[in-house]
């Protein structure tokens, strides 16, 4: 699993490539790609609040997309970046996710749709927040933590796929993504707990 993971980043990493180094040398720097990204995060919120999941799927796409092509953009100027380009990527993608997910855990809301739905949208934005914050806090502490069978990719997909089903997919794709979230969370922990025990 880990295997085809790594191939299938290593080659979505190569085909935004070419679309990086264009994007570079018309003098557009990564970080511009990353404000863009979390820019149209917010219609695509308010696109899920207000239920018109067709058009919260273009958004969310083109959020998507920044995301992927500011590392490209990044790495087209010889490395991958500045740090505090880095630090502003993981931190904005964080709050488009966030955004992402209030809307849609109040758009249901708004929809009287059932309380443990609801709750579900809930343990979703939990279990995402906590997933990148295990790994943030582990590598601060000097242990590698890329693991885990829910990664930000995955998460996005599952919202990809819940924006073109509409909003009859939220019952399973949203569960799916806070079990998958929670598990990946404890996985990481399982990580850090063995590099601490080996440091």
């Amino acid at each position: 699993m880990d295997a085809l993971k790594s191939w299938l980043k290593r080659s979505v990493r190569g085909a935004a490539g070419p679309i990086g180094r264009g994007l570079a040398a018309l003098g557009i720097r990564a970080d511009w790609v990353t404000l863009a990204g979390v820019v149209v995060a917010v219609p695509a919120a308010l696109a899920f609040y207000r239920g018109a999941y067709l058009q919260a799927f273009g958004w969310l796409l083109a959020s998507a997309l920044c995301d992927l092509f500011d590392g490209a953009v990044a790495r087209a100027g010889g490395g991958n970046g500045t740090k505090f380009g880095a630090a502003l990527d993981s931190t904005l993608d964080r709050y488009g996710e966030g955004l992402v997910l209030a809307g849609i855990t109040l758009g249901l809301a708004a929809r009287a749709a059932p309380e443990w739905l609801i709750g579900v949208s809930v343990l979703v934005g939990i279990g995402s927040f906590l997933v990148s914050y295990v790994r943030a806090r582990s590598e601060g502490l000097g242990i590698p933590c890329e693991v885990g069978i829910l990664e930000r990719p995955e998460r996005l997909l599952l919202l990809l796929l819940l924006a073109l089903l509409g909003e009859r997919s939220a019952p399973w794709i949203l569960s799916i993504l806070a079990l998958l979230s929670h598990i990946t969370f404890l996985q990481r922990l399982a990580v850090v707990r063995r590099g601490s025990r080996g440091a």
